[in-house]
C-alpha cells in the first residue's frame, strides 16, 4: 500500500540521520507534496510511527523524531518497579567491558554468521540504594563500530540513548522471555543474595528498524521487594 511507502521512506531517512533523533518533522502539507500523495496517506504513515514510538508527537508543537531518553526508556523498556513505591530510573554501574567472539548462542540471538567478534558489557542496576539487577549485554562490535570502555561509561544518557546517538542505531521494541530461576554465584555475589535464592531471569532481543537484532540483554532481577510489571495498551 501507498502509505507503507512512505513509512519506509521516513524510516529511511532517520536511519540515514537526514532526520535525527529529536528533529521536527515537516508539516503534513510538505511531506505530502515531497512525496506526491495525498495529506491522508502521510497522516496514516506518521500515526504508525507514532504507534510504534518512532515518532512523537507534541500537542500544539508537532511531530518529532523519538529520542530514547529516560522518559522512554522508562516507558517501553524499564519493567522493574518497587512492590510499594513510584518507579524510578536504575543507578547503573558498569562491572565488566570486554570484546571476544559471540557465543553459538550469541550469534543466533543476534542473527550473527559465525564468530563474529562481540562486545560483552555488564552492568549492576541499582534501585532504592540496593543493587537489584544484574544485566548481562551482547552486541555486534560491527554495528557499534569504535566503541569502548571510556566511551560507553562516560555517556551522558541511557544506553539506548546512546546506541541512538552515537551510532545511529534505534532500539525500536524487543522480544522478552521471562522464567524463575535459581540464582548463580556470579549474580548472588553482585545482588548480595544468598545461595540458592529465587531470581526472575528475562531473557531480551531487542531489535532496530525491520526486526534486525541489535542487542541481546539477559537480566537476573531480586524480586524481594521488585515486581517485572508489563504495560498493555488497547489495539485500535
Amino acid at each position: 500500500m501507498l502509505y507503507r511507502q512512505v513509512k519506509r521512506q521516513l524510516i529511511n531517512d532517520i536511519q540515514s540521520g537526514f532526520a535525527a533523533p529529536g528533529a521536527a518533522l515537516p508539516n503534513e502539507k510538505d511531506l505530502a507534496q515531497r512525496f506526491q500523495v495525498s495529506v491522508g496517506t502521510i497522516r496514516r504513515a506518521v500515526d504508525e510511527l507514532v504507534a510504534e514510538h518512532v515518532l512523537l508527537r507534541q500537542q500544539g508543537r508537532g511531530t518529532f523524531v523519538g529520542k530514547l531518553d529516560r522518559e522512554r526508556f522508562m516507558f517501553q523498556f524499564f519493567k522493574i518497579v518497587p512492590r510499594d513505591r513510584p518507579s524510578e530510573f536504575p543507578e547503573v554501574r558498569l562491572h565488566k567491558f570486554a570484546k571476544s567472539r559471540a557465543t553459538q548462542m550469541e550469534a543466533q540471538a543476534l542473527g550473527l554468521h559465525g564468530n563474529q567478534w562481540v562486545f560483552r558489557i555488564e552492568n549492576v542496576l541499582h534501585l532504592q540504594g540496593q543493587p537489584v539487577i544484574h544485566d548481562r549485554i551482547t552486541i555486534a562490535a560491527a554495528m557499534f563500530p569504535g566503541l569502548n570502555q571510556a566511551s560507553f561509561t562516560a555517556r551522558t544518557t541511557t544506553i539506548y540513548g546512546h546506541y541512538q546517538a552515537a551510532f545511529g542505531v534505534t532500539i525500536v521494541e524487543a522480544d522478552e522471555r521471562v522464567r524463575a530461576e535459581l540464582v548463580l554465584p556470579d549474580s548472588a555475589q553482585l545482588l548480595n543474595l544468598a545461595m540458592p535464592s529465587p531470581v526472575l531471569r528475562i531473557d531480551r532481543v531487542a531489535h532496530t528498524f525491520d526486526r534486525k537484532p541489535a542487542e541481546f540483554r539477559t537480566s537476573i532481577v531480586d524480586t524481594r521487594n521488585f515486581d517485572y510489571v508489563s504495560r498493555m495498551r488497547e489495539m485500535t
